[in-house]
């Protein structure tokens, strides 16, 4: 899993520090908007989600145990978050904006193709390919076990393998590499 902030940048913000806690939420703002984007495919929804994610930190960060529990804690306030905003939008499958490499065919496919999934398979397709959660890691984010986990990888493979049918096996097997510029 991969750090949203500093361990002590954490560890001042949690002291109650209120300029602390300003520069914790410049920190992890981007990633938190990144991630939100991926999830949802709407910039102005994720925008919503990241601030709201922002804002609990902001309020909460004095309540967190532990310097080490904070990567997991944002990642499930993140994508509570966007699934909040999912729901208030009504948002089932729209149209993702993109962002391209090259000549974009293949990122946008693959965007495409993300956003036929269900929500629950693409959040665990998007924690566990570009962001490198494990099934633990994703298990605790999104409050499931980790069969679930499991079991929506699974699901998510298979149904990416037929929708991304035309690209080559090592495409399909890997399509982490297809990066999201947000």
């Amino acid at each position: 899993m991969g750090r949203w902030a500093t361990p002590e940048a954490i560890a001042s913000a949690r002291t109650g520090n209120e300029s602390a806690a300003d520069e914790l939420i410049a920190a992890i703002w981007p990633a938190c908007f990144r991630l939100a984007t991926m999830v949802l495919g709407d910039r102005g929804l994720a925008e919503d989600a990241a601030q709201e994610s922002c804002v609990t930190v902001y309020r909460k960060v004095h309540r967190l145990r532990s310097v080490d529990a904070f990567d997991a804690w944002l990642y499930r306030i993140v994508m509570r978050e966007s699934a909040l905003a999912r729901r208030r939008s009504g948002q089932v499958g729209e149209q993702r904006e993109q962002g391209t490499t090259g000549d974009g065919t293949i990122v946008l496919d693959v965007w495409h193709a993300l956003d036929e999934l269900s929500a629950d398979l693409r959040d665990v397709t998007v924690l566990f390919y570009f962001h490198d959660l494990t099934g633990e890691e994703i298990a605790t984010a999104l409050h499931v076990s980790h069969g679930a986990v499991r079991m929506r990888l699974s699901r998510a493979r298979e149904r990416l393998r037929v929708l991304l049918a035309d690209y080559d096996f090592e495409l399909r097997k890997n399509f982490k590499e297809v990066h999201y510029a947000v």
